[in-house]
């Protein structure tokens, strides 16, 4: 065992994060039927994924009324690990749902970063996106296949500012999430 490793070993962080996403709402109801979201928990890459859930997938859900919230109830739990906080962890979710042809079709995104240490238990809402087509031929196909514009690698949208000003997003709806965090330094 090399110094650098021991020092490594004794001077980490460890979080542990657990949280529920709740509800989704669509002001104009959601352009679908049997609404489902699946989850990413991405780190940097100093960090270590240690225990716990970093990815799922809900039950479908369907609204009665175009008005009525969304209910997910979808629980996670995750622990991780890093020598420093760059790459802090963040949760991507991406909201699906079937269309009029039974075609599975992306709703929209949310991110965003795991709660800072010591701030307790976090409810917070968070703004779901939606790629805009920025032609009048996409447009025109999202309307005859009713299928959405839909982003080939969501994890673009966790990197950096600078690679989101090419992407034309426009607001579709509000997620609420409960998220806790508790950290630990490993001496």
């Amino acid at each position: 065992m090399t110094k650098t490793s021991t020092v490594a070993e004794t001077n980490s962080l460890i979080i542990f994060c657990t949280g529920t996403i709740e509800s989704a709402i669509f002001p104009l109801g959601p352009e679908g039927s049997q609404v489902l979201c699946r989850f990413e928990i991405v780190a940097g890459r100093n960090w270590e994924f240690i225990s716990g859930v970093n990815k799922g997938i809900s039950q479908g859900s369907m609204p009665k009324h175009i008005s009525d919230k969304i209910v997910f109830n979808l629980p996670f739990e995750c622990v991780y690990r890093s020598c420093n906080p760059f790459g802090w962890p963040q949760i991507l979710i991406c909201i699906y749902a079937k269309n009029v042809w039974s075609v599975e079709t992306t709703l929209g995104y949310c991110w965003v970063h795991l709660p800072i240490i010591g701030s307790g238990a976090v409810n917070t809402s968070q703004p779901i996106r939606i790629p805009k087509d920025t032609t009048i031929m996409g447009e025109l196909s999202t309307w005859i296949t009713s299928k959405n514009a839909e982003l080939k690698n969501p994890k673009v949208l966790l990197e950096s500012y600078k690679n989101k000003d090419f992407l034309s997003m426009e607001k579709s709806g509000e997620l609420k999430l409960s998220l806790q965090t508790l950290c630990r330094e490993k001496n």
